[in-house]
């Protein structure tokens, strides 16, 4: 695939301009959907021109394409029935285009392109709700970017009062089919604006929360969020630090404050305030990115030495934010030859994701005199871990069969699927010093399938059969797995699809 696209941007770039533009327009005139996202991208390119006015009929047109090409689903009685869905891939392409604009602050362009994406998947998805996998996910983002939008200078009053009006209507309509707070952000940021009560007193740094009182709700947190948004992208730092202050968001404000230049201040707080991992992580990538490399370490190699674990947080969460940050110290560490931080950055992070993957690099990473004492601490992690998914691997990656040997409870094999290739790759790997095991491993694996008449996995039990004649053959046992073979033939023989599979093995063996 990417020598294919490395092969075609060869040629584009060997071809004249002229043919290039015959091209495209022939694809135009044969293809509508091309011509559509043509037209929209187009329309999208005046984006780098910031008095420039925004066209809306390429964006209107393109996502009124997108949902009529799927068809109505008003009709459908069964996933059989089910006529091609949204190009959901396509939709987020053109949600995409709206990110530059709201980045620098033009949200009256932005919602050039978001209405009509709005409008039609408020239009489309209540005659797909009860098909829908995937498609309700867009309104999560569509509602903080439309409410994001809407709060920023150039989008008038009247505007948010008419566009308010609109979300109303959809909402109403998509709440019949359970989005019942679809657009809710977009909703309350139009309505309420920059003029709830309390809300300038805090912008100027004289309120001790927001909301006033305290107390918060998950849709005051979201309007905060979009709030803070517009705020960035139309440059007011020191409102964007007092809301956020105000509000409890500790993240946004340390990172704001770092991206100020006042990293003291932003590392001072992270340290009273910053309880997850993910967090840090997301302030010391802006504290390197604005020169403060050595800090960035420091931090990071505080929060890795801290448990980090709110009460009530998931375990899964805890750990993957601290592998996070484990990794990203890990590779900067290496890019500046901090030995040191490097070693127990590559030990947190694997210890938290007993992922191969990371096995794998800080095998790569850390030096050779260093690896056998490194080695040891991974795997005595791995061995002490109540579960971790790629253990086997792992292991036969590091020639520790035996060890790979005593991780399966053959009285548990209901757990282990026959057509696990690594289950596969360890009999294999154990058949020279542990052939009994083998032996009772492959029968769990291949008998429950022949004796269920499980036909379409007959192929797998032949599998694993053989691997128990490599078995009985390395211990010497060659006439013993003659013998139960017959039986097999004999048990199996009115499976006229399992037969032949069997007597291959019995000529085989021969």
């Amino acid at each position: 695939m990417k020598q294919a696209a490395n092969e075609r941007a060869e040629h584009l770039r060997a071809i004249s301009r002229e043919r290039l533009e015959a091209l495209v327009l022939e694809r135009a005139e044969r293809d509508e959907g091309f011509a559509l996202w043509l037209d929209a991208r187009f329309a999208a390119s005046v984006a780098d021109e910031a008095s420039a006015l925004l066209d809306p009929v390429p964006f209107r047109r393109r996502a009124e394409a997108l949902f009529a090409s799927t068809g109505s689903g008003r009709h459908r009685h069964s996933w059989g029935e089910r006529s091609a869905g949204i190009d959901e891939a396509a939709l987020e392409q053109l949600i995409d285009e709206a990110e530059p604009l709201l980045a620098t602050g033009r949200g009256a362009h932005a919602l050039t392109i978001l209405k009509p994406v709005a409008s039609g998947l408020a239009a489309y998805w209540p005659e797909n709700a009860d098909w829908d996998e995937t498609l309700h996910e867009f309104f999560p983002r569509l509602d903080q970017l439309i409410a994001q939008a809407a709060l920023m200078d150039g989008v008038s009053q009247e505007a948010r009062d008419n566009l308010a009006d609109e979300l109303a209507d959809w909402q109403r309509e998509l709440a019949e089919f359970g989005a019942d707070d679809a657009f809710a952000t977009a909703i309350a940021a139009c309505m309420q604006g920059w003029d709830e009560p309390g809300l300038q007193a805090t912008l100027a740094g004289l309120g001790q929360s927001w909301p006033p009182g305290g107390g918060s709700d998950p849709l005051d947190a979201d309007l905060t969020r979009a709030r803070l948004a517009a705020l960035e992208a139309m440059g007011r730092g020191e409102h964007f630090l007092n809301l956020s202050r105000a509000a409890g968001f500790h993240c946004d404000h340390a990172v704001k404050l770092a991206q100020m230049g006042r990293v003291g201040e932003a590392v001072a707080l992270a340290h009273v305030r910053l309880t997850s991992h993910g967090d840090l992580l997301r302030l010391v990538e802006v504290v390197a990115s604005v020169g403060r490399v050595e800090t960035a370490f420091d931090l990071a190699a505080w929060g890795l030495s801290r448990d980090g674990r709110d009460e009530g947080e998931e375990n899964w969460h805890h750990r993957t934010g601290r592998a996070m940050l484990a990794r990203w110290l890990r590779e900067k560490a290496h890019e500046v030859g901090n030995r040191d931080m490097m070693f127990k950055a590559t030990q947190v992070a694997f210890e938290e994701s007993l992922a191969r993957e990371d096995f794998r690099v800080a095998k790569k990473l850390v030096a050779p005199p260093d690896w056998p004492k490194l080695r040891e601490l991974l795997l005595a992690a791995l061995t002490a871990a109540p579960y971790a998914y790629e253990r086997i691997e792992i292991l036969l990656d590091e020639d520790l069969v035996a060890d790979a040997v005593a991780c399966i409870d053959l009285q548990e094999t209901r757990f282990f699927s026959p057509r696990d290739p690594t289950l596969g790759r360890l009999a294999e790997r154990a058949l020279a010093d542990h052939p009994d095991w083998v032996i009772v491993l492959a029968y769990r694996m291949a008998d429950p399938i022949m004796s269920k008449g499980r036909s379409s996995r007959y192929d797998t039990a032949a599998l694993w059969l053989g691997i128990a004649a490599r078995a009985y053959k390395a211990c010497g046992r060659s006439g013993q797995w003659l013998a139960y073979l017959d039986g097999l033939i004999e048990q199996h023989r009115r499976k006229h699809k399992l037969r032949p599979l069997l007597e291959e093995l019995r000529r085989t063996a021969k």
